[in-house]
């Protein structure tokens, strides 16, 4: 009787078994990712029947990829003849220069160049309060630095010198994605 049972389950999941566990069941495609296109301007024309605009939701995605929404309260009178505009305007930060004992920071247009001839040893960042880390190889001694910045997208840097290294903090307004890329006059940083 009981090997009648260990067939009557044991059947069941060889038949069903596969020769590799670890491939995947459902074959992966591949997919481009399409970058989106800034957005810049739409004109909403409302039903005929509407006369009080009580909110606006925008739904967006953030950088993290999860899907939120932002809610307006608005409960005002609205012509539906008149189209609603929502345009985005483009943010431009003016151009910072900014001295350092070791280096020279040029803050423009969501870049930061790092003009020095150091070595780039380490790039990382934290993620509360959003910031990026650089590590130059230098042997550099001086008491640590820490400049604020008003209406720029950085807010704050500290530089510090360490042995054998100094290190540099760029604390920014938001999250972002940021590109490395080095060269034999500095470093520059792109944010996305």
């Amino acid at each position: 009787m009981n090997i009648y049972k260990f067939f009557l389950i044991f059947i069941p999941l060889i038949l069903f078994a596969r020769i590799n566990p670890f491939e995947p069941v459902v074959t992966p495609e591949n997919i481009k990712i399409k970058k989106p296109k800034y957005f810049h301007e739409v004109k909403v024309y409302l039903p005929s029947d509407a006369r009080v605009l009580k909110k606006i939701v925008f739904v967006y995605q953030s950088l993290n990829s999860d899907i939120k929404q932002k809610e307006i309260k608005i409960d005002k009178a609205v012509d539906f003849h008149s189209p609603i505009i929502v345009t985005q305007m483009k943010k431009t930060f003016p151009v910072k220069v900014l001295r350092f004992p070791a280096f020279k920071l040029y803050i423009k247009n969501k870049k930061l160049f790092f003009a020095t001839k150091d070595k780039l040893l380490r790039v990382f960042f934290l993620a509360r309060p959003f910031r990026l880390v650089l590590d130059f190889k230098r042997n550099v001694d001086f008491l640590t630095i820490q400049k604020q910045i008003k209406n720029s997208f950085v807010k704050k840097i500290i530089v510090g010198s360490h042995n054998g290294f100094y290190r540099v903090v760029v604390y920014f307004d938001a999250k972002y994605s940021y590109n490395v890329k080095k060269d034999i006059n500095g470093v520059l940083i792109e944010l996305k």
